[in-house]
């Protein structure tokens, strides 16, 4: 006769099962930042073409995903996270489209440096609203000119990008961080 510990197993790995949800998923109660790596991982595989990003209100205990309309994404999301506080809300750009766009800029940083615009960073927006684009002035006219030339939505900021320095250890793998 199998016992009481065997069958309660079996009850909830048929439960699990029908409702399409595998052991490791379980966020049941789960904070926004606990989940939003799964979430990420769900959208970018599975939603590609709609899924633009997330912010977290750690505060506030909520997750914002945005994404393009068009998809069944949100009410996914809703059933597999149902334990978390999840928002949605509209997005210009997917992720994919950002990423396309971020490769292009830096692609012709060369060609803007000749036009006066000295680019020295870019990528996605996590809201979706445009590709973030960083520039030596981060002048509005910057912005204008540039999505002009892509016909896509760019926001331009000051600021350059910076790496953190590094050592090389004996055995040729980088070891992080040095003070200089």
């Amino acid at each position: 006769m199998p016992s009481k510990t065997r069958i309660l197993a079996l009850v909830v790995a048929v439960v699990l099962a029908v409702s399409g949800c595998a052991v490791g998923d379980d966020v049941g109660g789960a904070r926004p930042d606990q989940a939003a790596e799964q979430v990420e991982d769900l959208l970018r595989t599975r939603y590609a073409r709609w899924y633009a990003g997330i912010i977290l209100d750690e505060p506030a205990g909520t997750m914002t995903v945005y994404s393009k309309p068009g998809s069944d994404l949100d009410v996914v999301v809703r059933n597999r996270f149902a334990n978390v506080d999840i928002r949605f809300a509209d997005a210009r750009l997917s992720e994919q489209e950002m990423l396309v766009l971020t490769e292009r800029v830096m692609a012709d940083v060369e060609y803007w440096r000749s036009e006066g615009i000295a680019v020295s960073g870019a990528g996605p927006s996590p809201d979706g609203s445009a590709v973030l684009v960083m520039t030596a002035d981060g002048a509005a006219g910057e912005a204008e000119r540039l999505s002009d030339h892509y016909r896509k939505p760019i926001v331009v900021e000051r600021g350059s990008a910076e790496f953190a320095p590094f050592s090389v250890g004996p055995d040729g793998i980088p070891s992080g961080p040095t003070s200089s």
